[in-house]
């Protein structure tokens, strides 16, 4: 995901609007719990924040030429630094050497972006953390996937048509895979019997 604050409130609003609206069996969580849920389920995308430090490096006034590949090394290594303890003190040492850095890394390290991109401040489940690719995020694959099934530089109309097409096979694909866990409980309280 990008660090978008209304992307980020998007995807948990509807994730807590697709649990309140579509209840299932299985749901029993209230909206605080589905929003921290949720907020567990963000990954960033490691290529923007290497983006950003990248710029960041280039504005002389804020890193000096000779220093900024010692700058990104340092700023890049946050990421996969373990330790909250190791974390903390790398990212006062970066402070302390770049003072112009502070609003910059401070931006980074609110809890809700520290959370989504480094390790130590990670809240996800480290197996889907693990699972999801770090460059590459969902959202970004997604519009991928929404451009090729609709297409660009449609009209009003065609457009909102085209992914109203979407919305159903998506629809469908839910409705399917729906059917398989209700048939799957059945089959597993006959099996109980």
């Amino acid at each position: 995901m990008d660090f978008s604050e209304a992307e980020r409130n998007g995807f948990i609003n509807a994730f807590i609007l697709f649990w309140v609206q579509y209840p299932h069996a299985t749901n029993l969580r209230t909206e605080e719990e589905l929003r921290t849920a949720a907020q567990k389920l963000l990954r960033g995308c490691k290529e923007h924040f290497r983006a950003g430090v990248t710029r960041l490096s280039r504005i002389n006034a804020v890193v000096p030429p000779e220093q900024s590949d010692v700058f990104v090394q340092r700023a890049v290594a946050l990421v996969s630094t373990s330790g909250h303890d190791e974390f903390t003190e790398r990212a006062r040492l970066i402070v302390r050497d770049y003072p112009k850095t502070l609003h910059w890394l401070a931006w980074w390290l609110r809890p809700a972006h520290a959370s989504m991109l480094f390790e130590s401040q990670r809240i996800m489940d480290i197996d889907i953390w693990e699972s999801i690719p770090e460059t590459t995020n969902a959202e970004e694959a997604m519009h991928w996937k929404l451009y090729a099934a609709a297409g660009r530089g449609h009209g009003f109309f065609e457009g909102s048509n085209a992914l109203y097409k979407i919305a159903v096979y998506y629809q469908r694909l839910y409705e399917e895979e729906t059917s398989k866990f209700n048939c799957f409980n059945q089959l597993t309280s006959l099996l109980m019997l």
